[in-house]
């Protein structure tokens, strides 16, 4: 009769105790009291049999560097998959210790020799040797009160052995069986000394791989152990491709399924939430491989989970976001350091991918940030917090996405001044100031520290001409943080239209020190902000050299951002103000060339053609005007102006007219009106509407009158007294 082998399923002879190719123990015998083999052979259905391929009470193991034992087994404690677990004797000093033997599944004893089965090749076991080994030298460096103590390993009877602390405790299994599930308070408490443990594992660069109540052990008082790591086993696991043999579904992570993922230090968190989940519901999570077949389900995916809460609904909102966190099934999702699960465990949660959004933020990438805030509240829909910091961000990129998150905000958290700071912003882009100072000063007294939420309120105020209110909050401002590159730039601007310029000189220029010393990534919009208030006020201000102050600043403008309209503009300016209309002339052609070039600098682009005569010049610098600006009186002004002058009097009426139309009290435009509409005539030489003259000029002369130019109302007066008609 021949016997198949269940493991390799090789055929043997008939009474054969042990594959002879794989060395699996092959049990024939149904009635075993009645066979003398069985009481000699390891049988691993049977705890009898368990204890027969443990060493015996007694065996000596261990050399000295005299050649003496040093350990002596006492009993038989426990085996796992891999390894038997003995109580010994230390016998240099008489202390009890924990010693675990590796054992190789399908392994057999001769004697105290442990003999390795056919089936794994010398080579695996020479790496599984190895591993164990590794394994222990690494556990030697983590020496923490919440981690097992490991003293010694060595080599010995063919196979390898890891000296421990003896620990006399229950393991939070046995306590849940007793106990039934344990009080939010005790299982954070146990698991805050879990979790500070793991921060000296992960320092070390391992992992636990095999966390879960089996493998804690509480020590009177109360002290939780972390026990029998898992990486070894692991490894040896994958040595056959099969890692549902070694894993405990529930407390595994996918990731652990999968031979060539990486585990991250997220695999073991995701094994500390479940073993929470269980402690305080007295259920396991759904296993993360029946979660991850559902999750890929093409029909309707969807995710087993069920949130501890509904199981045990005296758990806490806080715990069940620590535990909800802790076994997210994507990795990166979960707590990404020991320090983040213990800050949370105190308190202080902040979940990964809020963590993950606010360094987003901090490394400019908004639209990212953005994504991973909708991604956390979508299933954080209640997280005021990151509700406000979404708003703020939107504010930067759409500003009515930002409104409605603003709105949001207010009413998850209502006493955080930020979500009424948004608004505010969100009004002073659509330049509704009032609404914005009213917003801004909600947010101002909620939130007084808020450097962004003062200086904004500071601006509104001044867009509504509050300059002296503007000028105290700023100042507020510059009292918290006296290096708030953005307040001193304000301050500049709130000074310059006061028209203090000594003190615009001032704060300008600490503003553009403080830009050179420590530039950041929004510095270019500061520059342009805070450098034509530098210039317009050193200008104005009667200082040492002066010109050569306002020249060098206004090269530096250029310097720093020479695409920049403004900062060529501004050299026109400075040019045309001294005269120097071909230089100006220059500048301005520069400054026209840029991109959003503004409308002065055409304005003044066009006067500086008309100094130099050059009338068609300043036409087409006009006519580039109308297009890319809206209607303006001035420009209709001086281009039919410009046309009379070169005797084009229907094109002069018509921008004069025009002009007239967009100010009705503009006295020049009814003044060059009456002159372009006198040079009007028909055939004969005769003015085609001497009514209309009439009344340009009479408007003139009373708009010139009205607005206190009493001179050009007489001069025109006298002309027309001159041909003996009065106006």
């Amino acid at each position: 009769m021949s016997i198949q082998c269940p493991s390799c399923l090789s055929t043997n002879t008939a009474n054969t105790v042990h594959c002879i190719y794989c060395g699996t123990f092959l049990n024939t015998i149904q009635n075993t009291t009645q066979n003398p083999i069985y009481n000699k052979v390891p049988h691993t259905s049977n705890q009898n049999a368990i204890n027969y391929l443990a060493l015996t009470s007694g065996t000596l193991l261990g050399k000295s560097k005299y050649q003496k034992p040093i350990y002596e087994i006492e009993k038989y404690l426990g085996q796992g998959g891999f390894g038997i677990t003995y109580q010994a004797i230390y016998l240099q000093n008489n202390t009890s210790v924990a010693i675990k033997e590796l054992w190789p599944e399908g392994g057999y004893r001769q004697g105290t020799t442990v003999c390795w089965p056919h089936s794994i090749k010398p080579q695996d076991r020479h790496k599984q040797l190895q591993k164990f080994q590794e394994e222990a030298s690494n556990l030697q460096k983590c020496i923490h009160p919440h981690i097992v103590q490991v003293y010694d390993w060595f080599l010995e009877n063919d196979t390898a052995y890891m000296v421990m602390e003896l620990l006399s405790g229950k393991s939070l299994d046995k306590i849940l069986l007793e106990e039934g599930i344990l009080s939010e308070d005790r299982v954070k408490h146990y698991f805050l000394q879990i979790a500070e443990s793991l921060k000296v594992i992960h320092g070390n660069s391992l992992l636990h791989r095999d966390i879960k109540p089996e493998n804690i052990i509480i020590v009177p008082p109360e002290r939780a152990v972390l026990i029998d790591f898992g990486a070894a086993r692991e490894f040896i696991a994958g040595q056959t491709g099969d890692m549902t043999r070694i894993l405990t579904p529930g407390y595994a992570p996918y990731e652990q399924y999968r031979a060539r993922n990486q585990p991250l230090p997220a695999t073991d968190f995701y094994a500390l939430s479940a073993s929470m989940y269980q402690l305080l519901t007295g259920e396991l999570p759904a296993a993360s491989a029946e979660r991850a077949g559902n999750l890929a389900s093409k029909n309707n995916p969807s995710d087993p989970y069920i949130s501890p809460r509904k199981l045990n609904s005296k758990l806490s909102y806080l715990m069940e976001q620590i535990i909800n966190t802790g076994l997210q099934f994507d990795a990166e999702d979960r707590f990404q350091t020991a320090d983040d699960l213990i800050d949370a465990l105190n308190d202080k949660f902040i979940s990964p991918t809020h963590k993950k959004a606010q360094e987003l933020v901090k490394q400019g990438k908004l639209k990212d940030a953005i994504i991973s805030y909708e991604k956390l509240l979508n299933y954080e829909i209640n997280n005021g917090k990151a509700t406000v910091e979404l708003a703020l961000v939107q504010s930067y990129v759409d500003i009515k996405k930002a409104e409605i998150t603003a709105q949001k905000a207010i009413k998850l958290e209502p006493h955080d001044g930020r979500g009424y700071g948004v608004l505010g912003l969100v009004n002073c882009h659509h330049q509704n100031w009032k609404q914005a100072v009213k917003y801004l000063e909600q947010a101002a007294n909620l939130c007084p520290q808020e450097i962004w939420i003062q200086s904004n309120l500071a601006w509104a105020l001044g867009k509504c001409d509050n300059w002296q209110q503007a000028e105290n909050v700023i100042n507020k401002v510059l009292l918290l943080d006296g290096n708030c590159i953005f307040a001193l730039s304000l301050q500049a601007w709130i000074y310059t239209k006061q028209k203090q310029w000594k003190s615009a000189v001032r704060s300008a220029a600490q503003a553009v020190f403080k830009l050179k010393q420590t530039p950041f990534s929004n510095s270019k919009e500061t520059i342009l902000w805070v450098y034509p208030y530098l210039i317009i006020a050193l200008e104005k201000v009667v200082i040492t050299q002066q010109a050569n102050d306002v020249e060098r600043r206004i090269q530096e403008f250029i310097a720093q951002v020479p695409e920049n309209s403004v900062a060529w503009g501004l050299q026109g300016w400075e040019k045309a103000k001294n005269g120097l209309w071909n230089d100006a002339i220059y500048s301005f052609e520069q400054a026209s060339q840029k991109k959003d070039v503004s409308s002065w600098i055409l304005i003044n682009y066009g006067i500086s053609y008309e100094h130099l005569q050059n009338y068609a010049a300043a036409i087409q610098v006009y006519e580039l005007h109308n297009q890319k600006f809206p209607p303006h009186a001035f420009i209709c002004f001086r281009l039919g102006t410009l046309y009379g002058k070169l005797g084009q009097w229907n094109e002069a009426k018509k921008h004069l007219e025009k002009a007239i139309q967009l100010n009705r009290n503009y006295a020049q435009a009814y003044h060059n009106l009456g002159w372009v509409l006198l040079n009007i005539t028909d055939a004969y030489g005769k003015i085609e509407t001497p009514r209309q003259v009439l009344f340009n000029y009479r408007k003139a002369v009373e708009l010139y009158q009205q607005q206190q130019k009493p001179t050009l109302a007489a001069d025109i007066q006298q002309s027309f007294q001159l041909v003996g008609i009065n106006i």
